[in-house]
């Protein structure tokens, strides 16, 4: 218990002197967690698998006007898996895949906001670390706007979405076994749906 709870400590402190560095080029968004969900599949044997991550944490500083002088932070505790079976979320806990003991979370800090190929499609360059394995990731996501919060005059709202697939092998979620057997893919599909709110009076 010592150890993990050490080991999310740091992570703290690391994603905390980041992104206070972000945060002071703006006005930062958090992440809604009732209206934000990370999903992915992955195949089984031949058809394919969903699940979620039910808790997702960050901040982001973003201004489609200015994306460069934007930044975002995205930390995930890994216990909260979700396949809708008890037996396989736990197995996936387990040390066979992320470890959730000794590897508590996943991140992805941004280093740089790119302009994509429209006005509402960006790049979150960056890093994504799970299992304490970490690789750099471009991360195209959509601008879905921003709004006045409708339930809540006090509050704004901004949207956002992203897919990507990631190599899980890559980060060590998992030996190869499976996937050598044909049992299970390597390549894992992600879809991150995303509402965040600020308080109006703070907004610039």
């Amino acid at each position: 218990m010592k150890k993990k709870l050490a080991i999310w400590l740091a992570l703290c402190v690391i994603w905390g002197a980041g992104w206070n560095a972000a945060a002071a080029q703006g006005e930062a968004w958090s992440f809604d967690p009732f209206h934000s969900s990370v999903t992915f599949t992955i195949r089984h044997i031949l058809a394919k698998v969903a699940g979620t991550f039910d808790e997702v944490q960050g901040h982001m500083v973003f201004d489609p006007a200015r994306p460069e002088a934007g930044a975002v932070t995205v930390t995930i505790p890994v216990n909260s898996i979700n396949t809708r079976v008890e037996k396989r979320d736990a197995h996936l806990r387990s040390s066979d895949f992320f470890d959730a003991e000794k590897y508590p979370v996943m991140t992805f800090e941004s280093t740089q906001i790119l302009s994509g190929k429209s006005t509402t499609d960006f790049i979150a360059r960056g890093t994504l670390t799970i299992k304490n394995v970490r690789r750099p990731l471009d991360l195209p996501f959509r601008y879905l706007g921003s709004t006045v919060h409708p339930m809540d005059p006090s509050k704004e709202i901004i949207g956002f979405e992203a897919h990507t697939t990631i190599d899980r092998l890559e980060f060590g979620v998992g030996n190869g076994e499976f996937f050598q057997k044909g049992l299970i893919g390597k390549e894992v599909s992600i879809a991150i749906y995303v509402e965040m709110l600020r308080d109006r009076v703070s907004a610039k």
